[in-house]
C-alpha cells in the first residue's frame, strides 16, 4: 500500500504551505529591487562624481585670490571644466580624479588657494584633461 494511500490525513504528498510560497515570491520581488537599484546606483555614480567634481571646483574658482590675473583665472576655469566634461564621460582615471578633488578640497578648506596650491590645482588638471583625451573649451 502507498503512503497517500491509506486515507489517514497528514500522509499524502506534502506541498509547501500558501505562507512559505509568499515569502518566496516576496523574497524573490526584493532581490529583484535590491539588484535593480544596485544597477541604477552604480549607473548614477558618474553623475555624483561630476556633481561633487562641480562643487569643489566652484569652491576653488570662488577662493582664488583676487588679484590673481584674469587670463590665469580664465585658464584655471577652463581646465577645471575640461576635467569634468572628462568625468560625465566616463574617461577620466577615478584615481587622478580623487588626487585632484582632494587638491581642490584642501585649498578650498583654507578659504583662500595659496600659489603652491594653485599651481599643484593647475598641472594636475591639464594633466588629467590631457591624458583623458580632452580638450580645453574656449
Amino acid at each position: 500500500m502507498e503512503s497517500g494511500a491509506t486515507g489517514i490525513p497528514g500522509t499524502g504528498p506534502r506541498r509547501p504551505p500558501v505562507r512559505r510560497r509568499w515569502a518566496a515570491i516576496a523574497g524573490g520581488v526584493a532581490l529583484a529591487v535590491l539588484l535593480l537599484a544596485l544597477v541604477a546606483g552604480v549607473l548614477s555614480a558618474r553623475r555624483v562624481l561630476s556633481w561633487g567634481l562641480r562643487r569643489i571646483t566652484a569652491r576653488v574658482m570662488t577662493a582664488l585670490p583676487a588679484d590673481l590675473p584674469a587670463a590665469r583665472r580664465e585658464e584655471l576655469r577652463r581646465r577645471l571644466d575640461c576635467v569634468v566634461a572628462e568625468a560625465e564621460a566616463g574617461r577620466a582615471d577615478e584615481r587622478r580624479l580623487g588626487e585632484l578633488a582632494r587638491a581642490c578640497s584642501e585649498a578650498a578648506a583654507a578659504g583662500r588657494v595659496s600659489p603652491q596650491a594653485l599651481d599643484r590645482i593647475e598641472m594636475l588638471a591639464g594633466a588629467l584633461c590631457a591624458s583623458s583625451g580632452g580638450t580645453l573649451p574656449n
